[in-house]
């Protein structure tokens, strides 16, 4: 067995007291560059590195004597608290808060917002209050990247917000999700389930939701398979929908974000007599009314809380050189939206002939 290299032995060598060696391998900024240089080379070459157990129960102790516990910081890049108004936020924070709550730590919302989107700015109140474990999450859009130095900071993703930055990610299991749609979805009696969803959200999941719903169709019988609609932009275009639908013939549809209950009204199909729907997510109004996928927010946010505590204690800081993905499953929900079928449906849409090819 290697023998362990203890921070005495690494202070001893250095010429300088174990607190100082404790403070330079937490990066603590009081201590001189020249220093932290020389105990960090001392540290590598002797081959020491942190037992994990003793870390874990110096964190323990430290919060028992905290009155609040260490502060986790949640950052965010929406200028005011609007973010507060979307559920899907809502429950991310809440699975958050209660297991930093269940472990003893305490969590602080910090917005990039008043601060003019100055990372660096934010990064010295991180460093002034002690805060070495940050979790990003409430981004809008892309075009906020965000250039917070993270080398001396234990950082965990929380879903893809802030996805410029490679760091460890704990979010949905997006291709698990949609493949546990279609298999409700066709357990309940629909023949055709279709995806409905925007380009640009499927691509902030890295095609997983796409991937699943192509990898469903290969496994069916022609008569079978419908393609996914992937919708460009903000706006559905009513020929393409109204098209797809008459060429494809869906009998089930499983959308994220669309309003395919004005759509199918403007087609003057019923729901669920004619097409059944289920939500990918739906909000908390939809999930009261709707069928469909409940992706376990809470789960997510309680993960990656579990992830970034783990990192904190082994102090594993900064960009990883290979990040990781902790991938959360979903539940299915049944709604009166899609009721079971005990016969397949014909659809009230007149099929679309396909042209026929012209013999060479």
């Amino acid at each position: 067995m290697d023998r362990i290299v203890t921070m005495l032995e690494v202070a001893q060598a250095t010429q300088v007291s174990v607190s100082t060696v404790s403070r330079v391998l937490k990066d603590d900024p009081r201590i001189t560059p020249e220093v932290t240089e020389r105990v960090k080379k001392m540290a590598l070459k002797l081959g020491y590195a942190p037992n994990p157990l003793i870390q874990a129960l110096m964190t323990q102790r430290r919060r028992k004597q905290a009155p609040h516990g260490e502060t986790l910081a949640l950052i965010t890049h929406v200028a005011n608290e609007s973010w507060r108004n979307k559920d899907v936020c809502l429950w991310y924070l809440q699975g958050i808060q209660w297991r930093a709550q269940q472990l003893g730590y305490q969590v602080e919302i910090f917005s990039l917002g008043p601060l003019k989107g100055d990372a660096q700015k934010l990064r010295r109140v991180l460093v002034t209050r002690g805060i070495r474990g940050v979790i990003l999450g409430f981004s809008e859009g892309d075009e906020h990247p965000m250039d917070l130095e993270v080398r001396d900071l234990c950082v965990v993703g929380l879903g893809m917000y802030f996805r410029q930055l490679p760091v460890d990610r704990v979010q949905l299991h997006g291709f698990f999700n949609v493949k546990l749609a279609f298999e409700k979805m066709r357990a309940l009696g629909y023949q055709r389930p279709a995806l409905i969803a925007p380009v640009r959200n499927n691509t902030i999941v890295g095609g997983q939701w796409s991937a699943a719903a192509l990898n469903e169709q290969w496994q069916r019988p022609p008569e079978e398979q419908c393609p996914p609609l992937m919708i460009e932009g903000e706006q559905v275009n009513m020929t393409l929908f109204r098209e797809w639908m008459e060429r494809h013939q869906p009998d089930a549809l499983l959308v994220y974000k669309i309003h395919v209950l004005e759509l199918l009204e403007r087609l003057r199909l019923r729901v669920p007599q004619d097409v059944g729907v289920a939500y990918l997510f739906g909000t908390e109004t939809e999930r009261q009314k709707m069928a469909g996928i409940d992706g376990n927010l809470d789960r997510v946010g309680a993960a990656a809380v579990d992830l970034l505590v783990q990192k904190m204690h082994v102090h594993d800081r900064g960009i990883p050189e290979h990040s990781r993905d902790v991938l959360i499953t979903g539940s299915w929900k049944d709604g009166p939206s899609l009721p079971g079928r005990s016969a397949p449906k014909r659809s009230a849409l007149p099929a679309k002939k396909t042209p026929a090819r012209s013999r060479p």
